[in-house]
């Protein structure tokens, strides 16, 4: 990532809290400004963040709030898209819209925000766009096919903006991670979870710092996180 006289900025696609705030804290604190785009911001907000409400799965609002962002604080020079639905059930009883929603909410929604933020990354000749994938990214488990087939489908289009942009100065990285991040939400839906079993999201983070600044000759596809205690 080339250096600028302004300070870069990053826009976390499905901002919110967990992995959203611990990634803004850590560009922040590298100099970055951050700007997030989610249908709601974190229920803790964090300073100096700015958040634009949006439909991710919506084209034409990703591209008006991509819009506003760029107005006062140019492209991005980092996009890291969390955006997910984690639709599981038992097959037989799944209905279409089950998988339409899965699809929708993670596949679509990195479509639109890549669509929107390569162009001035192609313009500047460099950026780097970071998905945030899943254990079923590699893995379909029983009950799991509508996220499973989601993910799965986000790691192709990974694998494919790679090979299509990485020539023209673009780094494009997949994030694996294989266990359930430490957050408010993860412990109300899990009883009983414990830090140890956990992705500790300033961890993780600080992974994704390091792939956005990856020297050019060394640059990787696809990472794999999780805690000491999952077993693989």
């Amino acid at each position: 990532m080339n250096a600028s006289p302004e300070k870069p900025l990053l826009v976390i696609a499905g901002f919110g809290d967990g992995l959203g705030s611990a990634l803004a804290r850590r560009f922040q604190a590298g100099g970055f400004r951050v700007a997030g785009i989610a249908r709601s911001g974190p229920a803790r907000p964090v300073p100096g963040v700015r958040v634009v409400s949006a439909d991710l799965a919506d084209s034409h609002a990703v591209a008006e709030a991509f819009r506003v962002i760029e107005s006062d604080s140019g492209s991005p020079a980092v996009l890291v898209h969390n955006a997910a639905a984690l639709v599981r059930g038992s097959f037989l009883e799944l209905q279409a819209e089950d998988f339409e929603q899965a699809w929708r909410n993670t596949v679509l929604t990195a479509f639109n925000a890549c669509r929107a933020a390569l162009p001035g990354m192609l313009k500047r000749g460099a950026g780097t766009v970071i998905l945030s994938g899943a254990t079923a990214s590699l893995r379909g488990g029983a009950g799991f096919a509508p996220f499973a087939s989601a993910k799965f489908a986000l790691r192709g289009l990974a694998q494919s903006l790679a090979r299509e942009f990485q020539g023209q100065g673009l780094h494009v990285a997949h994030v694996v991670l294989d266990g359930i991040l430490w957050s408010e939400r993860s412990r109300g839906r899990f009883p009983g979870l414990v830090p140890d079993r956990c992705l500790d999201p300033d961890a993780v983070a600080e992974t994704y710092w390091q792939l956005a600044h990856q020297p050019e000759s060394a640059w990787t596809l696809e990472i794999d996180l999780r805690p000491r205690t999952e077993s693989f």
